[in-house]
């Protein structure tokens, strides 16, 4: 049926529907549909892991970083419900419509997260140490971790090509009763945060499954839970260490190529290297059995000089290892077979580009060895740090922050950017921040997730840029300090001045100020969305709902 302007001038919507349906025309037409989300446990998070000793005296853990990525038609929008009164709040998830409206369904609880300073998701994942039966099976449970509770936020670009992908992010804050996870963006936690670990104590040396599974309970309504669980095999030795030639090192799975394309350029024990300027070097691998190959991917960024190799050296007493050298499509450009302790093979003359290197044993030899790689340099790329162009300020541990920049290279090779922060604009007391190693160049920001850094310090934030010959980069113009988070959201006042400035404590001239806000609808009264207690996201109107939502905030006081 077609409507045309001048007929449906004056008729209103709900008649214009009442029509079509008493018509039976709206068959033809699209039926309304929901944009959900759709989140995966992201498998290359997982071998970052490591064991520690540290987390609880006596015992042993495997410490394990984790990413949650949204690849659904629709955004996970998450916000604050009532409060349940002992100590948690409830979380309602808004789910958009093709038809531009939205609804809202329960979707668990918020709960404040001591270690973390602010409020969280509970159970948003779970991890787990499980058998591998034969055929590479899947096995019982062995060991597991506590359900992890996350704050939902957009810190990493997952996919970009994703339709409905926002380029800066939308959820940016742990300090706002709104969490989520845009499309195409991933939520990464990093094994040194709290809570990510398994004890491993009475586990048994052997191959495991580690597993990783998103919104286990399905609180969070999504299009599809049958891609929340993701898992790797893993080898724990007893001593914590790589052991025997027998045992996998932490690089594998790197026996096909499509293994090693598939993790991420230079991230944490991948084999898929990318840049290694102005040289890299892999100890303690291993060809761990009989027939084992293990593959490496790199970038040379211009033509290989005399000096440029790649190269491994090893016990030849111990296992005779040889090595080969593939193009970036895996067809063997040279191979190197000596008797002694070592192998290599010259990247004089080759062009510029990927390269694949093959490690394996001769007449299915075993053992250790370590892996150099020694690439060209060419003319070095430059960064160009855009934000903090000036000083700013974030609340540390909830605010999280996303630094820009632009660089080019002059013979237009790929690139790769790593961020340091340092208090005193010296390298050589900066920290990388995690997950920062070797972002993308042409993706030209990073969220940096300000629970790395240090409450009440200020940072200079140094952009590293790398081509995988040549290393520089620059300092951003402004500062970036981590702002105390504040003692309540009722903490509108410094020493009773009313300037809706915090001060640490929650008192009566708070109280006072906000009633004189309120009884003059001043916008900063503002503090409900659709009567749901949301500080900081306010309606555009001041109501009794804004009013009752402070009093209990004010009555509560500091946490």
């Amino acid at each position: 049926m077609t409507v045309s302007k001048s007929c449906s001038r004056g008729v209103s919507l709900g008649a214009l529907t009442a029509v079509v349906t008493l018509t039976g025309l709206t068959s033809g037409a699209a039926a309304q549909k929901d944009f959900l989300p759709d989140i995966i446990t992201r498998e290359s998070d997982l071998y970052d892991h490591d064991i520690s000793t540290s987390i609880v005296p006596g015992r042993r853990h495997l410490r394990l970083s984790n990413g949650t990525a949204n690849v659904g038609e629709g955004k996970l929008h998450l916000y604050g419900g009532p409060d349940n009164g002992d100590g948690t709040q409830q979380v309602m998830q808004r789910i958009f419509g093709s038809d531009g409206a939205h609804r809202d369904v329960l979707a668990g609880n918020f709960v404040y997260h001591p270690g973390h300073n602010h409020i969280h998701f509970e159970g948003w994942a779970t991890y787990r140490l499980r058998e591998v039966l034969p055929g590479d099976g899947v096995g019982a449970i062995v060991a597991e971790g506590t359900k992890t509770s996350f704050c939902i936020i957009d810190l990493g670009v997952h996919d970009s090509s994703l339709p409905g992908f926002p380029a800066g992010g939308e959820f940016n804050s742990c300090g706002s009763t709104t969490q989520g996870l845009s499309i195409g963006w991933v939520d990464v936690y990093s094994k040194g945060l709290p809570d990510q670990n398994i004890d491993i104590t009475d586990v048994p040396e052997g191959e495991y499954w580690l597993e990783s599974e998103a919104n286990p309970d399905q609180l969070a309504t999504e299009s599809d839970y049958s891609n929340n669980i993701s898992r790797i095999k893993i080898f724990l030795n007893d001593d914590g260490g790589v052991g025997e030639p027998s045992d996998p090192d932490s690089y594998e799975p790197n026996d096909t190529i499509n293994s090693v394309t598939s993790r991420p350029e230079g991230g944490p024990n991948s084999p898929n290297l990318g840049p290694c300027d102005p040289s890299k070097t892999v100890e303690d691998l291993t060809i761990d059995s009989s027939g084992d190959v293990d593959r490496f991917r790199f970038y040379m960024p211009g033509e290989g000089a005399s000096g440029d190799s790649v190269r491994i050296d090893f016990n030849h007493g111990q296992g005779d290892l040889d090595m080969r050298l593939l193009n970036a499509s895996g067809s063997a450009l040279a191979t190197s077979q000596g008797t002694s302790n070592l192998e290599s093979i010259s990247m004089n003359g080759r062009p510029a580009g990927w390269y694949f290197v093959e490690a394996y044993g001769y007449n299915g030899a075993t053992g250790n060895y370590t892996l150099m790689i020694n690439p060209s340099a060419n003319g070095a790329p430059a960064i160009t740090p855009v934000e903090p162009a000036m000083d700013v300020s974030v609340v540390y541990s909830v605010d999280a922050y996303t630094t820009t920049w632009t660089y080019n290279d002059p013979e237009a090779n790929e690139a790769w950017v790593t961020v340091y922060a340092s208090e005193d604009q010296d390298l050589a007391n900066s920290v990388e921040i995690p997950t920062s190693q070797h972002t993308p160049a042409d993706q030209s920001l990073f969220v940096i997730n300000t629970a790395y850094l240090e409450e009440d310090k200020t940072y200079f934030l140094y952009h590293e840029i790398t081509d995988g010959g040549t290393t520089t980069g620059a300092w951003a113009s402004g500062r970036l300090t981590m702002q105390a988070q504040a003692c309540s959201p009722a903490d509108i006042t410094t020493d009773g001045t009313t300037n809706g400035l915090p001060d640490g404590s929650v008192t009566l001239s708070d109280f006072s100020t906000y009633l004189n806000w309120w009884a003059a609808t001043d916008p900063r009264a503002d503090v409900t969305t659709n009567g749901v207690c949301q500080p900081g996201t306010g309606e555009g109107s001041v109501s009794l709902s804004d009013f009752s939502c402070f009093l209990a905030l004010w009555s509560q006081g500091c946490p």
